[in-house]
C-alpha cells in the first residue's frame, strides 16, 4: 500500500514546524524547538535515506536525550544573560548641587554623591542651588530646589 507521508517524512515536517514555531516565539523557549526540530530534521533523514524506521526512532531519541541531559544547560548558560542591578532608585531623596543651570526647558547637571548627572526641573534653578532628586526618567534625575 503506497502511503501520501512516510514517518520519517512525518518527522521532517514536524522538525521543520518547530523551527518555524521558534521563530514565531521568539527566545523564551531558549532555543528548545529549534533543537528538538533540528533532532527530528536530522533524524527523518536518516531515516529516509537508510529506510530503516527503528534507526531513526532510535536516533532521535538518543539526541533528544543526549540533548537534554547535557547540552541544554549549556545552551540556557550561553543565552542568559546577567543583568546588574545600578541600584540608582538610592538616588531619590538624595541632595545634590546644580553645576550647569536647569530651566524648564533645558536640561542641565546636578552633581549627587560625586558625581554628575543630567537633570530637569520644573523651574529655574542655577549653579550652586542646593537641589533634592525626586526623581528618575531614563538616565535624567527629576530635582526641585530645596528650600532654605
Amino acid at each position: 500500500m503506497d502511503q501520501l507521508v512516510t514517518i520519517p517524512q512525518l518527522f521532517v515536517i514536524a522538525g521543520l514546524l518547530l523551527v518555524l514555531a521558534e521563530l514565531l516565539v521568539g527566545i523564551q523557549s531558549g532555543f528548545d524547538l529549534v533543537l528538538i526540530g533540528s533532532i527530528l530534521v536530522v533524524s527523518g533523514f536518516v531515516g529516509m535515506f537508510t529506510g530503516s524506521t527503528a534507526l531513526m526512532l532510535v536516533l532521535a531519541t538518543a539526541l533528544s536525550i543526549l540533548y537534554i541531559a547535557v547540552g541544554r544547560n549549556k545552551i540556557r548558560q550561553k543565552i542568559t544573560t546577567v543583568t546588574k542591578k545600578t541600584n540608582i532608585d538610592k538616588l531619590i531623596g538624595s541632595s545634590g548641587v546644580v553645576v550647569r543651570s536647569v530651566t524648564p526647558d533645558t536640561a542641565g547637571l546636578v552633581r549627587v554623591n560625586d558625581e554628575d548627572w543630567r537633570a530637569s526641573a520644573e523651574e529655574i534653578l542655577y549653579e550652586r542651588d542646593a537641589v533634592t532628586v525626586e526623581g528618575i526618567e531614563g538616565v535624567t534625575l527629576i530635582v526641585r530646589k530645596l528650600s532654605k
